[in-house]
């Protein structure tokens, strides 16, 4: 997920095969990168729609929310893409009747679990994701719901952390991904050598399945 064209199009190319998504938390701002993406040839597959409550996002469309995804559904479509909804936490903990109905225009919930990582890894954190899951589940049972991990910076970076978030919930999601927050005190090599650690461990496991389910099927 780039939040930027520039970043799209330095990136995107290297990452065919993957679901690359441009988001914005404005229905402007995803016009305004679809248009810049088309006209450069920027490869890619999802628009991701990242409303907030904040000045990012217009209050109108966080005021009806189910319209504006209806109105991001419109604008995906124009351009053939898929549609990535990703809320804010804070937003949907007000509007948990909305999860259904947004979802029924959605291909993809990114599911931001970072404010449920108050929690522990474990039962609390899992079955707080699953409620939300299956939530957006009933308005929509064909919907890919990612959810987004954080290293949070209330704490260090922490690999064996976050692999335990990711394995509490792994059977509940389509995928997971991280979420870095940048803040004064942490050590860049330290957050670095986390997220190295995070993709060896998870990104090696499923390579290593993928050819050994590659290696049952040739015999």
């Amino acid at each position: 997920m780039a939040s930027s064209s520039q970043l799209a199009e330095v990136h995107f190319p290297q990452l065919e095969g993957w679901t690359r998504v441009l988001g914005a938390p404005s229905l402007a701002g995803l016009q305004q990168k679809a248009e810049r993406a088309e006209q450069a040839g920027v490869p890619y597959e999802a628009l991701g729609y990242g409303l907030e409550t904040s000045k990012t996002t217009p209050v109108e469309e966080w005021g009806d929310l189910v319209g504006s995804t209806q109105d991001a559904r419109a604008l995906v479509d124009h351009y053939g893409k898929l549609l990535a909804m990703g809320p804010g936490f804070r937003l949907m903990s007000r509007n948990r009747d909305k999860y259904a109905p947004m979802a029924a225009f959605a291909d993809v919930w990114v599911l931001q679990s970072q404010r449920l990582q108050v929690n522990p890894p474990g039962s609390t954190y899992r079955q707080e994701v699953e409620k939300v899951a299956t939530q957006i589940r009933s308005g929509n049972p064909d919907v890919s719901i990612w959810a987004q991990i954080t290293l949070p910076p209330d704490r260090e970076p922490n690999a064996d952390e976050w692999l335990a978030y990711r394995q509490s919930i792994v059977d509940l999601v389509d995928g997971t991904y991280i979420g870095v927050y940048t803040w004064e005190s942490a050590d860049p090599d330290q957050l670095v050598a986390t997220i190295e650690a995070i993709f060896a461990t998870v990104c090696g496991n499923e390579e290593n399945s993928r050819h050994e389910g590659e290696s049952r099927n040739e015999q």
